[in-house]
């Protein structure tokens, strides 16, 4: 390939400068530029809607310049100034040139001549060192990459470091089109990505510095959540022009981007939780992965733990609220209603079975009356109680309760009574032992108003013990992309109270029987008196296209009872194998792909609740059976995996009263952490707390 011919008034080079409220740097930024050993360039500022003094700043400049002109837009984002600076350039060479970075003098010349010797290369970047917020050397020189530059290598992180790193062949610019409009973070990696894609030029760098890059100590937290949300957009885009790439690297490309973040989050000072969320979900995405550059993953793990626990010395974390506040001896205290007029107020029904639940009943049947969305009917199923459980539901003044009673027929049969005589748009399960926070129903409500194509919505769940007292763990599944084998090997949902649904997803399951002498619909089988919630879900993710999502905030209390586990472990393993032999009858090969990963992980999941009821020799017994199952489970979730079976060995090893102390120090870390990814979510997620604003 060769390069048009140049015009005698042509500029060797294309400068394109967008232009934000950079006052401050501008000025410093354009002499660089002025200062070059190459003359012969053009510049471009595309003023972006600038409030402040730069776009008069570039204007006066550009009355003692020729080669400066000032482009003016409303503000529409870099990435649309960007592509209208391209289109004003005249040069068969673009460079790239943010508003508060610096250049080598020699950087334009060092790479003009590139360009010359190689009419095959699509784009040349160098290395870039770091400057400090006001400019100054930090020393520190981005890390350089391993050629040759592969599609795997843009997919999750830039190797260029920055577009004011690049110049690039207009041809390229043209040929594969523009920066992405409305995408204002990794807008330069996926440009980059759809140039090596094309297949027809190279990138490749120089091996010096001619590029200074200037880091922000400002809007750091917002800017690190806006730059996964802009990388996950990118994935989004390149699983249109190149599907296979990302199926085969996705987990790879996730995991080395959250350790970028992780790393800038240290390098400027952001939240130190937020560091750590980052550094443990790129450690799950793809740990061998990281393995593979210790010098890269180590100490960044190491830093960002290092500086959350000299953050939690100096502020000692807090002692977890009371889980239940709203409830109180004399009654509950209910806060006050909450109106939406974003959405009509949809009835939602909320299923409750109860059996012999005497003692913890009252507790939640006031926590749902104690909902901020009030447009509820609420249906306590009595399944055949022989305690004082019913009477007290009696005793209750709701004109929204309604009591309906029956024979034992087990808790999906409980459910299944009150989903026949609801009559919400919305159907939410609550067990008869667990609470919910006060806007539970009004997240969910939001949740699916929000989304149409979702029809489950479930939360976090927070442990309470016996008496309904915190103990400071959390489920924290994942939330999306929820397949049918992550409910299979994994079920994220977790719990029946955590979940609210549509109706028409019902429908889309709903099955005819005749089990008590007369046909009745169903929708969780009967015939299960475990696993039924799981083997529910795992046919609506089969047989219906409805999305199943969840809300990163903890607004399920699950109570956690103990006493008998390792009687029931053979039981509830049955339990659970029955799940699989139904679904084999009508997704055979689903089963075939999955149930062996599945069985590993359910035995690994009993294991882990033998030790948790002081049945450490079982549990040892099962995560072997665990392992010799499944075990590519070491290389899935290595860490999942040998800390339950460490603490197996230092259950059956360890004196009772030393094993107890060193759970509670474990439990109490697990916490703390559990508690910093659902904080986290929460912020990545945003439109998940909306009802918070009402």
């Amino acid at each position: 390939m060769t390069a048009p011919a140049l015009k005698p008034d042509d500029p060797d080079i294309s400068v394109v400068v967008p232009v934000f409220n950079a006052a401050p740097h501008l000025l410093a930024t354009l002499r660089t530029v002025q200062q070059q050993t190459l003359s012969n360039w053009e510049l471009i500022a595309v003023d972006d809607g600038s409030t402040d003094a730069s776009a008069s700043l570039v204007a006066e400049l550009a009355q003692s310049d020729h080669r400066i002109r000032l482009v003016r837009q409303a503000n529409a984002g870099v990435s649309i100034a960007r592509n209208r600076g391209v289109a004003a350039c005249r040069a068969p060479l673009i460079a790239f040139l943010d508003a508060d970075d610096l250049w080598h003098p020699d950087k334009l010349l060092a790479h003009l001549e590139r360009h010359q010797a190689d009419g095959d290369l699509g784009v040349s970047f160098a290395r870039v060192e770091f400057l400090t917020p006001a400019g100054r050397p930090t020393g520190l020189v981005a890390s350089h990459p391993q050629l040759p530059l592969r599609p795997p290598d843009l997919l999750c992180e830039n190797p260029t470091t920055t577009t004011s790193n690049w110049v690039l062949r207009r041809e390229v610019f043209e040929a594969v089109g523009g920066f992405l409009e409305g995408l204002s973070y990794s807008e330069d990696l996926e440009w980059l990505l759809r140039v090596i894609c094309d297949g027809r030029w190279r990138i490749e760098p120089i091996d010096r510095v001619l590029t200074y890059y200037r880091t922000s100590a400002g809007g750091l937290s917002s800017s690190l959540e806006k730059m996964e949300e802009g990388w996950l957009r990118l994935i989004g885009e390149a699983r249109r022009y190149a599907p296979e790439l990302v199926a085969a690297h996705f987990a790879a490309a996730q995991a080395v981007h959250l350790r970028y973040l992780a790393r800038r989050s240290l390098r400027l000072r952001g939240d130190p939780a937020q560091g750590v969320d980052f550094m443990v979900r790129a450690l799950q995405s793809d740990l061998p992965r990281l393995l593979r550059e210790p010098h890269r993953t180590s100490p960044t793990a190491l830093a960002v733990l290092g500086r959350l626990l000299i953050h939690r010395a100096r502020a000692p974390l807090a002692s977890p609220a009371p889980p239940t506040p709203f409830i109180h001896a004399d009654g509950p205290t209910r806060p006050d209603a909450v109106s939406r007029p974003d959405f009509p107020a949809t009835l939602v029904s909320v299923v409750m079975p109860l059996y012999n639940s005497a003692a913890t009943v009252r507790a939640s049947l006031e926590s749902v009356m104690a909902q901020t969305y009030t447009n509820l009917e609420i249906l306590v199923v009595d399944d055949g109680s022989t305690d004082e459980g019913v009477a007290l539901c009696r005793s209750t003044e709701d004109p929204r309760l309604r009591i309906v009673q029956q024979k034992n027929r087990g808790l999906a049969g409980a459910r299944n009574t009150g989903i026949r005589e609801s009559s919400g748009s919305f159907v939410a399960f609550l067990d008869s032992d667990d609470l919910w926070l006060p806007e539970k129903i009004q997240r969910h409500v939001d949740h699916l108003c929000a989304h149409p194509e979702v029809g489950v919505s479930y939360s976090c769940s927070a442990f309470i013990d016996g008496a309904g007292k915190s103990l400071g763990i959390y489920q924290t599944p994942a939330l999306h992309h929820i397949t049918p084998d992550l409910i299979l090997c994994r079920n994220p949902i977790s719990n029946g109270s955590c979940v609210v649904l549509r109706r028409q997803v019902l429908d889309g399951i709903r099955f005819e029987a005749n089990l008590y002498g007369t046909t009745e619909s169903y929708w969780f089988d009967d015939s299960f008196r475990q696993s039924e919630d799981i083997e529910c879900w795992i046919r609506i993710a089969l047989q219906t296209s409805w999305q199943i999502e969840g809300i990163g905030e903890a607004l399920t209390l699950y109570r956690v009872s103990s006493g008998g586990l390792s009687a029931n472990i053979e039981k509830q393993f049955a339990s659970w194998q029955r799940v699989l032999d139904k679904t084999a009858t009508y997704a055979p090969d689903f089963i075939a792909r999955h149930g062996r990963r599945a069985r590993g992980y359910q035995l690994r999941y009993l294991a882990r609740r033998a030790i948790q009821e002081r049945q450490p020799r079982v549990g040892v017994r099962l995560v072997h059976q665990s392992i010799g199952t499944y075990p590519r489970q070491l290389l899935e979730e290595p860490f999942r995996t040998l800390i339950t079976l460490a603490a197996g060995y230092l259950g059956v090893l360890l004196p009772a009263s030393l094993h107890s102390l060193l759970e509670r120090v474990m439990m109490r870390v697990i916490g703390a952490m559990q508690r910093l990814r659902i904080d986290a979510s929460a912020r990545r997620h945003p439109d998940s707390r909306a009802s918070k604003g009402a």
